[in-house]
């Protein structure tokens, strides 16, 4: 599971260091690049897990674009207080870097981060500690009011020695299953300017879509008597939300901090928030462990940050924790079969656009139904899930 934290990090610091202009207090705000600093946007978060380790290079960006730019050539390397040296090759992504051979972090080892960029410019993260970290003793969920909303929140414990992080980072990854509100057998076929209607072959009633956390979630068990964490909620969903309506699983993460990592991840987490970004305190620049070895002017956004994982994955289903007698949500939150135009060029020219989906001729009026056109329609989103998400089930998926 890709780290998405960097995302909020950058887009961030594109505020900070981007002026902006903002029309009025009561028009909506107008954000435009009146200045720019270009700097080196680092994604190094390094864990215990074997594997090919993974960096991310890219700079920062203008506003008005939608997409940062990545960081090419970049030599990279990570060394170990022993005298371990891992290399990094750039990966057939541009700006993404693999470690050459496979390892993992190691317990009472430090470690530290050098970056040489394509025009010479050297980098180096200040030399970090790795420290154990909990393990994850249970994830689960369990119904609940949070801030007076009823729903489903995921929750974990964990139990560690004293020696462990007393800090943690946590990314979940959740999918659903969504079921199309709405079956239709038969679906029109066009050849040339001709359609004619067909048995509907398509898989599109059941699907699955996996999405991964987008904000920074922190623990701290610091000022507790003991080092463990109970109930703490990474993930809550009101009663509403459409995920649960089916089948939902959710993998959770969690990474070990250093005291200094987590000290960086909170002060991004106190100020990324939209009010703090646009108040009359801007924050200004927070430094990372990364730094320029040639010029100290020379910015970088992100932290060489070391971890331990735990990750631990839950299903479960709409009725586990709601009644039969209780509304399920679901995707869109409401469908309406009609019949537009008088003859068939009307409905005909939505289905070719891709707005509605045939739904059968026009028989006998149903009460409350729109329209009196020939044939009936109903919104594509209504009958096809692929809308949502993927009519292939994950590799993980497991069902009752």
């Amino acid at each position: 599971m890709r780290s998405t934290n960097i995302k909020i990090i950058v887009r961030f610091f594109l505020m900070l260091v981007s002026a902006t202009a903002i029309n009025s207090c009561v028009e909506p705000y107008e954000f435009e690049t009146e200045t720019f600093e270009d700097m080196l946007v680092v994604e190094a978060l390094i864990t215990d897990e074997v594997k090919r380790q993974e960096i991310i290079l890219s700079r920062t960006y203008r506003l008005e674009e939608e997409v940062p730019a990545a960081e090419r050539n970049a030599s990279v390397s990570i060394t170990d207080d022993t005298g371990n040296e891992f290399t990094f090759f750039e990966t057939v992504t541009p700006g993404v870097y693999a470690s050459n051979m496979i390892f993992g972090l190691q317990p009472n080892r430090s470690y530290q981060l050098h970056i040489q960029t394509q025009d010479g410019r050297s980098y180096e993260s200040d030399t970090a500690a790795f420290l154990p970290g909990a393990e994850i003793d249970e994830l689960y969920a369990e119904r609940t009011f949070l801030n007076g909303e009823d729903g489903v929140a995921l929750m974990v414990d964990s139990e560690s020695s004293s020696a462990a992080s007393n800090f943690a980072l946590y990314e979940y990854e959740e999918t659903y299953k969504i079921v199309s509100p709405y079956t239709v057998r038969n679906t029109i076929e066009f050849e040339g300017n001709n359609w004619s209607i067909v048995p509907n072959t398509r898989n599109e009633t059941v699907c699955y879509n996996t999405i991964p956390s987008n904000e920074i979630i922190l623990s701290n068990t610091s000022s507790l008597s003991e080092n463990n964490l109970k109930s703490f909620v990474v993930r809550f969903l009101t009663k509403d939300n459409p995920v649960l309506a089916h089948r939902y699983s959710i993998l959770v993460k969690q990474y070990s901090l250093t005291p200094e990592a987590y000290s960086y991840y909170s002060t991004l987490k106190k100020i990324s928030g939209s009010e703090s970004v646009l108040s009359d305190n801007q924050p200004g620049f927070v430094n990372g462990n990364i730094y320029s070895q040639e010029n100290e002017d020379d910015k970088v956004i992100g932290f060489f940050t070391l971890s331990a994982t735990s990750t631990e994955r839950i299903y479960f289903n709409y009725y586990d924790y709601f009644g039969f007698d209780e509304s399920r949500p679901q995707f869109p939150e409401s469908c309406m079969i009609f019949r537009p135009g008088e003859n068939f060029d009307t409905p005909i020219g939505m289905i070719q656009g891709g707005t509605v989906r045939y739904y059968g001729l026009a028989g006998s009026p149903v009460e409350g139904e729109l329209g009196d056109g020939p044939m009936r329609v109903i919104a594509t989103e209504c009958v096809d899930c692929t809308v949502y998400g993927t009519n292939e089930p994950p590799e993980f998926w497991i069902e009752e």
